[in-house]
This record gives C-alpha cells, structure tokens and sequence, in this order.
C-alpha cells in the first residue's frame, strides 16, 4: 500500500507561505521614510515660502502660491497616504507571519500523522500475512477495527477436526487482535488528524486572502489610493498624471485646467431667477413645480441642461430618476477630470461611488444588465461634508420604493460602502417576499452632516437634533420629490417606505413633519430617540395608516443593542421602543411614543433567522462588545437572513407576513417624571396623566 511522502502530497497545491516577512517590513520601512521625507519637504516650503513673503511681483506670488497651495497640499497627501501605507505594511507583516508559522505547523502534524499511519498500515499488514487474509485498505481508508477470521494453514488444518480448527483460529486472533485494534484505531486518528489539517490549512488561506485584501483595501483607502481609482475611472487623465498633478499641480510642464461646477443656465431661468441653480442643494425649488417645469420641456432642452448643469440637474427633487442619474454621472466623470480639486472626503465618496458603478458595469457584461440596475439620485461634493444618495433598483418604474436614512457618524464618505452593502440585502429580500408581484426600488440617502460620537456634548453632536433639523427638509424635499416625479409620469405614484437607523430615525422623523404627501409606511430600526419638541407623537406625522386609527410606524430594537437607547435617554429624546434597555438605566430618561406597532430583531430560530446582536446596520467585528456597539459579523440589522432584515422586507413591499402581523406589539405612550431622592434626582417613566 502507498503512503504519500510528505505533506505536498495531501495538501492542496495552494499555500498560505507566499513571498517573505521581510520584503514586506522592508515596504514599511521604505513607507515611514517616504513620511519623514515629507516632514522635511514642507518644512522646506514654509521656509521657501517664507522667504518670498515680502516678495513683490506677479511672478513670485504666482510661485509662492504654488508653495502654499500645489506643494504643500500634495505633501500632505503623500504624507498621510504613507503613514497609513507603513502601518498596514506593518500589521500586514505580523498577520503573515503568524499565518506562516501556523501552516508550517500544519505541515509539520500532517508529516508526523503520515509516519504514524506509515508504522501502523505495515503493522496491519504483518498482521493481515500471520492470519491469512486479503484486507482492503489505502492510507486514508484504514480497515474496521474488528479483525477478520483468521485463516488457518491449510497443510496443519487438515488432520483437525472442527473444535481443533476452532481452537486454533482463536489462538490466533487472541495473539493479533489487541494489536490489530490498536493499531487501527492509532491509523484512524491518524488520518483523522490529516483531516483536521486539511481544513486548518484551508482556513489559513481564507485568512491569507482575507488579510491581503484587507491590505489592498486599505492602500485603496488613501488619499493616493482614492486618487488613483478617480482618475483612472471614466473621464479621468489615467493614475499617472492624476497623482503627479494632485502632488505637484504638474506633470512634466502639463497642468490640467481647474474645473467648474456650472450651476448657472438660461435654460434654468423658468424655475430659478436670472438662471442660477446654485441653491438647488440646500433650498430646492418646489418639487411639484421642478415635475410641472421639466414636462414642458423640449427633449433638446433637456439633454442640454443634463450635459451643461449636471450638478443642478443631478440634485433637484421633482425630476425623473433616470434624468437624474444621467446628470450624476456626468458630475462623476468631471470629477475623474479634476481629482486634484477635491478634498480627502470627496475623493473618498468619489472612489466609492466609482467602484458601485463599477459593479454595475461588470454585471451588464456579464448578465446584460445591472443586478440591480443602479441611479445615482443625488450627488454633491461642493461642502465640506460630501453628500450622496444611491438607488438600487428603477425608480421610475417601481411599484415600491423604500428610502433609507443612516445614523450618527454615517456622512457619504465613511457610510456609503455599508449602506450599499444593506441596500442590495434590502433589495433582495424585498424580491424573495411571499406573494410580492410588485417592483422594488432601494435610495440610500446619504444626504446630510451626520452627528459624531466623540462630538456629543458639542451643539451639533449626537445628543443634539440639529444636524437632525439641517438634514430633515432636504430629506423632505427628496420624499415629496419621488411623489412628484411619479405624479408626472405614465405608471404613477408607488408606495413610498422610509426606513431610517440609530439618528436617522431623528432626521426622518423631524422630515415628516414637513413632507405634502404622507408616505406608505415609516421604519425605524434601534433609534436614537425622537425629538418630543418637533415630533409631540406619532400624530404629527405624514405617514399613512395600515388600518383604520393605526398610523403604518413600525419600531424594532435588538435586545443586546445598548447604545441607542443610552444616547436617546442622555439626550432626553423620545423612545420608540419602550422595551429597549440602556446601560445604567438612562433609557428611563426617555418618554416612550405610543401607537407604534414594535417588532423583534432577536432571531426566529424555528425560520433560519438571525438576531441583531448590536448596533451595526450591517454587522463588522468578529465578536460583538460588551455593549452592543457594533454586531458581529453577520448580525446586523440589515444583514442577510437576519429576521430584522426579513420584516423590513415584508414591510416594505406591503406583504406583512401571519407570523410576523402576529408578534406586532402595539407600544404604549408612557412620559417621564423625575423625583428628588438622596444625593440627588432620579428620572423614571410612568403612565401618562
């Protein structure tokens, strides 16, 4: 029987022990010395600049600029883009290593687990010869370890009778059988060990891939990464001059020409005074009235304004989707023309909206179109804070249109990579719902300055509502504007669904306070609290009712997520869920809104489902924190098989499922009154007077 020689034989021809620690320390090495170059050279330019302060002259203010501005913004770049190059080089160096160290540990059990089935299949071999028998067997299919009937010698069998040959055979398996069994029993583990091998050497190279893709997304994730994958993307000068011009204004002598955002039009002059669409951000025109003006357009007329003014084009609630999503990306391919004109934040959203068109592009190679077809709704990078708003699925033509309004810490730039994640699990479970014949649509509204953790106790913070209060009419603006644009249409107005997470629920609640047309049904997962001066109870809001004297809100909130209702208690805003806990009980600080119907993001066991175990839409550690800050992986709100994800897709397409209509809980209004006790106050809630 043949043994493999070595682990080369049984282990997949794939090994974790690519390239060498070095190499990869010598790239850290080289990056921290590019970064301490950069310390030095602009340093260089202060003093250069210095110098030419009191310099006179066309010529040497021109120069000095270039100093100030070109130079020392592009050592900037480098600089930052370096220190986060040696640091993943340097984390990226200790993860091969132990992986290394860990397959050549595996090689080393697989050698010794082939020796051991080498002694014991020879030992089982004498065995087999000494009793006579024929045994099939290979090294990883060892023989039962029951030993079979000895055969006797036929030439001393043959004067013995029947209890003779009896006797006999059993004197043979009393001398062999205990080795036998040992020795098969050694093999079996043996091979089982070889299994066990196999599958840690398989996990090893999930984690090789797995650590350097986290490598090339983080060498991606630079301010030169970001500039390389702008400016290679449709439109853009190619890597090269796109990183010559971002750190030095040149390349080779060539510059590229500063780019206009054109806001400005004739053509605009019938719905903004003299032309100037600059406002169409932050004061839109009025959605029915932008639907009104755009139907009495020329087609000509349109595809001008879409090609000249794609910037107000892109962004005016009222318009058609597709028009929308033409002009968006117009808007795309001018900032792969000028990457060097945008800031660190808006090169970052700029990549990641390049890299979901991307996706879309590969699909319609491969499958004829997108999967789903994606419209860039909105699309600004003209503040300081970029902003976006992506839609999965034809917006023009759904029968169901789901809105989604992220939280705290979720601006375009850092939250986009999440939401499209939740986004298209949104899509596809709206897809797979029972009995939906309909057509879904998903817009991940990243359109506002969303509040930080680490700013809370500041005005605009998380425990705050203006960033809420700046966010909402836009937001306002955008639900009236789908009315609209559908209004103006041939296939009419669909069902519109908002859901919103964490401080989102804040925004969009404050939104429908605002809104002309009341929206389908309202969603709000783990919120952060409501603001009681803005929104007194679920009455003030624009949301339709899914029967008579019920208002279509729905709240959920997983059980091991204690942020929220922390935040939401802290900041004495309203709770939509009155069974949310927070940590120290400061969820007793917040009023609880009645009238909601609440239900369970914790698992259905019985249906495959998933519990949320944090605060995460879409969960991002390998173990949940001890306050549920974030999920785990896999266990975010709107993760795959999760059951929160499940309602929210049956929600939203208006298939609201017997089990889950009968674990609705109908929440009850409770307020809050606080009461002096020793060493201070206590806030508690009790039942409304």
């Amino acid at each position: 029987m043949m043994v493999p020689g070595g682990f080369a034989e049984v282990l997949s021809g794939e090994t974790p022990i690519k390239g060498d620690i070095d190499s990869i320390d010598q790239a850290a090495s080289f990056s921290g010395d590019v970064s301490d170059d950069c310390v030095s050279y602009s340093a260089y330019l202060l003093a250069a600049s210095s110098q030419l302060s009191g310099g006179q002259g066309e010529a040497v203010q021109k120069y000095r600029s270039k100093l100030d501005a070109a130079l020392q913004t592009g050592a900037t770049r480098l600089k930052e883009s370096a220190d986060s190059a040696k640091q993943g080089f340097v984390t990226y160096s200790s993860e091969v290593e132990g992986i290394h160290k860990r397959a050549r540990a595996v090689q080393d059990s697989v050698d010794r687990h082939l020796g051991v089935i080498r002694a014991e299949s020879s030992a089982i071999e004498g065995i087999a010869a000494q009793i006579r028998c024929r045994v099939a067997m290979s090294w990883d299919a060892p023989p039962s370890t029951a030993m079979p009937t000895p055969v006797l010698d036929p030439a001393r069998a043959g004067g013995m009778d029947a209890l003779e040959r009896d006797a006999a055979r059993r004197a043979v398996a009393v001398a062999h059988e205990e080795e036998w069994r040992r020795a098969v029993t050694s093999w079996i583990g043996a091979r089982d060990g070889i299994e066990s091998d196999r599958a840690t050497w398989s996990a090893l190279l999930d984690e090789r891939r797995t650590v350097e893709n986290a490598l090339v997304s983080m060498l991606r994730n630079t301010p030169i990464g970001h500039l390389i994958s702008v400016g290679s993307g449709p439109g853009g000068p190619g890597p090269k001059y796109t990183i010559a011009h971002a750190i030095s204004g040149e390349l080779w002598g060539k510059t590229i020409a500063p780019g206009e955002v054109a806001k400005r039009h004739s053509g605009l002059a019938g719905l903004f005074p003299g032309g100037d669409g600059s406002t169409a951000w932050d004061a839109p025109a009025d959605p029915a009235a932008v639907a009104a003006w755009w139907g009495t357009l020329e087609e000509a007329t349109r595809e001008q304004l879409i090609r000249e003014v794609p910037w107000v084009i892109g962004n005016l609630p009222g318009l058609p989707f597709g028009a929308r999503d033409r002009a968006n990306r117009e808007m795309v391919r001018f900032y792969a023309a000028h990457p060097g004109q945008l800031s660190a934040e808006q090169l970052q959203l700029m990549a990641q909206v390049q890299e979901v068109l991307r996706r879309e592009a590969e699909d319609a190679r491969i499958h004829g179109g997108g999967r789903p077809p994606i419209q860039v709704v909105a699309l600004d990078l003209t503040g300081a804070v970029p902003k976006a708003a992506v839609g999965y699925g034809d917006s023009d033509a759904a029968t169901h249109t789901t809105w989604a309004v992220p939280g705290m810490e979720s601006d375009a730039h850092l939250a986009l990579e999440g939401w499209d994640i939740a986004s298209r699990n949104l899509y596809a479970a709206q897809s797979g719902v029972a009995g939906f014949g309909g057509q879904s649509s998903v817009i991940a509204w990243l359109g506002y300055d969303t509040p930080d953790l680490g700013d809370s106790a500041n005005a605009g913070g998380v425990l705050f509502s203006k960033a809420a209060q700046t966010g909402a009419p836009r937001f306002a603006a955008e639900l009236d504007g789908n009315y609209a644009a559908r209004a103006a249409g041939l296939l009419g107005v669909p069902a519109v669904n908002v859901i919103a997470h964490s401080y989102g629920t804040t925004t969009a609640t404050i939104a429908l306070t605002l809104v002309k047309h009341p929206v389908t049904t309202l969603t709000l997962i783990a919120s952060a609290g409501l603001d009681t001066v803005r929104v007194s109870s679920y009455d003030v809001l624009r949301v339709q009712e899914s029967a008579p004297g019920q208002p279509a809100i729905y709240t959920t909130h997983a059980s091991q997520d204690y942020l929220a209702p922390s935040g939401a208690g802290l900041s004495g805003r309203g709770q939509p869920n009155p069974d949310a806990l927070g940590l120290f009980g400061l969820e007793q600080r917040s009023p609880v809104y009645g009238g909601g119907l609440s239900f369970s993001s914790d698992g259905d066991p019985a249906r495959g489902l998933l519990p949320t175990n944090g605060h995460s839409i879409i969960g991002e550690q390998e173990k949940r924190d001890l306050v549920g800050t974030a999920a785990s992986v896999g266990h975010g709100y709107l993760d795959v098989d999760t059951q929160s994800l499940s309602s929210v897709a049956q929600i939203t397409t208006g298939r609201i499922g017997g089990l889950l209509r009968s674990g609705f809980v109908r929440t009850e209004a409770e307020c809050t009154a606080t009461y002096v006790v020793p060493g201070g106050t206590r806030t508690v809630r009790q039942a409304c007077e």
